[in-house]
C-alpha cells in the first residue's frame, strides 16, 4: 500500500509541475494543452478532467489516470470514474476497472450502463487473466439480468444472459 501511495504522490507532484508549466505557457511543444481561468488550478476539477482527456487523446494512459485520480480528490465525478474504468479496461486491468464501476453503481444504482460494463469486465477478467473465478461469471450473469430488468433491450444484455446461462449450464 505504501508503494501505491508513493507512486500516487510522485505522479501528483509531476502532474502539478506539468500543470504549472501548461498554465504558465498554455503550451507543451506547439500544442495547447489545457486552459483554465482559475489561477488556483489545483482546486479546479475541470482542469484535471481536461488534462486527463488530453492524455487519453495522446495515448498516455498512465498520465491520464494520474490526472483523473487527482481530480477525484476534489470531487466524486462520475465521468472521471467512468473514464478510469474505461482506461483500466483497455489496459486489461480488469480488477481496477471493476472497482471503479462498483463505486459508480454505489452512486447511481439504476444506471444500466454501469452494470453492463461491470458484467463485461467480470467476463473479460475470467477469460483473459489468471484471476479466473466462477464467481465472476455468476456475478456477471446477475449484472446482465439486472441490466435487462432496468432497461429491456439494452445492448446485448439478453443475449449475454442466455450465453452465460448456457456456459454455466443453468438452463
Amino acid at each position: 500500500m505504501k508503494k501505491n501511495n508513493i507512486i500516487l504522490v510522485a505522479g501528483l507532484v509531476a502532474l502539478i509541475v506539468l500543470a504549472g508549466i501548461a498554465i504558465g505557457t498554455n503550451i507543451i511543444g506547439s500544442k495547447i494543452l489545457v486552459r483554465t481561468a482559475n489561477k488556483d488550478f489545483q482546486k479546479d476539477l475541470e482542469f484535471y478532467r481536461e488534462l486527463g482527456n488530453h492524455f487519453v487523446e495522446q495515448g498516455k494512459y498512465d498520465d491520464a489516470i494520474a490526472a483523473y485520480e487527482a481530480g477525484l480528490l476534489l470531487s466524486q465525478d462520475k465521468d472521471m470514474m467512468n473514464n478510469l474504468a474505461v482506461i483500466y479496461y483497455k489496459q486489461g486491468r480488469y480488477s481496477e476497472a471493476i472497482s471503479w464501476l462498483k463505486k459508480l453503481i454505489e452512486l447511481e444504482e439504476g444506471n444500466p450502463s454501469y452494470h453492463y460494463d461491470l458484467a463485461v469486465n467480470l467476463v473479460d477478467r475470467f477469460r483473459n487473466s489468471k484471476e479466473q473465478s466462477l464467481d465472476d461469471l455468476l456475478e456477471a450473469l446477475k449484472e446482465y439480468e439486472l441490466v435487462e430488468e432496468l432497461e429491456p433491450g439494452y445492448a446485448y444484455a439478453k443475449e449475454n444472459v442466455e450465453a452465460l446461462r448456457t456456459v454455466l449450464k443453468l438452463e
